[in-house]
């Protein structure tokens, strides 16, 4: 979609989300009353800085004082489809409802992104996000069948019992696609490996760094699944659906957007929604890229580099996990140590460490750096969302 035609449709989907969350008069109404904001100030999607933003702390507070959903959604239970909650990976998960017509949105862009990676009509997609209330695996599985697909859900690799019984359960079906979080691929592969599995395994491109920047979500709460790469190969970033979201990469303290390339905190408007969100706040830093893609598509690239909590300052300078792991082999387990609010150097304890490591980490970041060895097995194993700082502050 040509650009001018993409920002007009986005000005007119912002339009009628303020309006829509405005006349509902509940959580939106409040803080944009609380801000002076009314639907009459926005006109154009650089309009969207008008709004307040707000946190995942900022809903369930919601939901704790109009039980039992909050009011922050336009329509309620009685209108709704579907039930999850998030993760909790930050705190107490927060409770989702879908419409009809929000959760086929959700599909729409699961699928442009599952094309993109190869799947069609036919694949079999094995699937290990967590399942029951949490919403991750039922939105893969419905994208799927929506897309014609056969997905098998075994659920996250918590323990290596778990691995090995749905890896010999799915051993004689021919898997096309694993969709799973890095940290659950390498799991997934050290257990079938052990066993001698004979089925198609994770990509090792599954477990690698730059995996994280082929796919973006804004949260359940927002949109699951914000966008996916072109290039799978390349890790040019992941084109983010524009049609139905604004994305801003802005500064942590003065709410600016940032430049082209330079780390920002993540804030996303969903557009085009029954349930509208407006600037969401996800705690998170993205980069994003706006200039033209070799693929040529016009929406924006976002990379996501990961959370704010995972976020350790040192010298000055902004170090992520990200940083060191893009270092690292595929098979290496590391922790990134945060002894201050402010540290002198950066400390990475890491199983069996390779050679020139300690340089390489000096180089990629630009601040001095501390490499314990540990023993292999020492660090912990996440079967969904890797934590890979380790908080030892006094």
């Amino acid at each position: 979609m040509p650009l001018e035609q993409l920002r007009a449709l986005q000005g007119e989907r912002l339009r009628e989300a303020v309006e829509r969350a405005y006349k509902a008069g509940g959580f939106f109404y409040r803080r944009m009353r609380d801000h002076g904001v009314s639907p009459s100030d926005v006109t154009s999607v650089d309009d969207v800085r008008a709004l307040p933003t707000f946190r995942k702390e900022d809903l369930r507070a919601n939901e704790a004082e109009y039980p039992p959903i909050g009011d922050y959604r336009v329509v309620g239970l009685s209108g709704s489809v579907r039930l999850a909650t998030s993760s909790g990976t930050t705190g107490r998960p927060t409770v989702t409802v879908w419409t009809d017509h929000d959760l086929n949105i959700d599909y729409e862009i699961a699928a442009r992104r599952y094309w993109r990676e190869g799947v069609r009509p036919g694949h079999v997609i094995a699937n290990a996000h967590p399942g029951y209330l949490n919403g991750g695996q039922s939105q893969v599985a419905g994208a799927a069948e929506k897309m014609g697909c056969l997905p098998i859900s075994i659920g996250p690799p918590e323990d290596e019992a778990l691995v090995e019984r749905a890896l010999r359960t799915i051993e004689n079906i021919p898997i096309d696609h694993w969709h799973t979080l890095p940290a659950g691929a390498a799991r997934i592969r050290e257990v079938a490996e052990r066993i001698g599995w004979s089925g198609r395994m994770p990509e090792v491109a599954a477990v690698t760094p730059m995996r994280q920047y082929s796919a973006i979500s804004a949260g359940l709460e927002c949109i699951g699944t914000l966008g996916g790469t072109c290039s799978p190969e390349n890790y040019r970033g992941a084109h983010v659906a524009e049609d139905y979201a604004i994305v801003e990469a802005v500064d942590d303290v003065t709410g600016e957007p940032v430049p082209d390339g330079q780390r920002g905190k993540f804030l996303c408007t969903s557009l085009g929604r029954d349930n509208p969100m407006l600037r969401f706040d996800l705690n998170e830093v993205i980069r994003l890229d706006r200039s033209p893609c070799p693929c040529g598509e016009t929406h924006v690239r976002a990379f996501w580099e990961g959370r704010m909590q995972d976020v350790v300052t040192v010298q000055g300078k902004w170090i992520m996990p990200i940083d060191v792991w893009s270092e690292m082999d595929e098979s290496q387990e590391f922790a990134v140590v945060r002894t201050a609010d402010e540290q002198d150097s950066l400390e990475v304890r890491v199983e069996n460490p390779a050679g020139g490591l300690l340089e390489r980490l000096q180089e990629r970041t630009g601040v001095p750096v501390t490499v314990t060895a540990v023993e292999v097995g020492s660090l912990p194993r996440a079967a969904y969302k890797a934590n890979r700082v380790v908080d030892e502050r006094p």
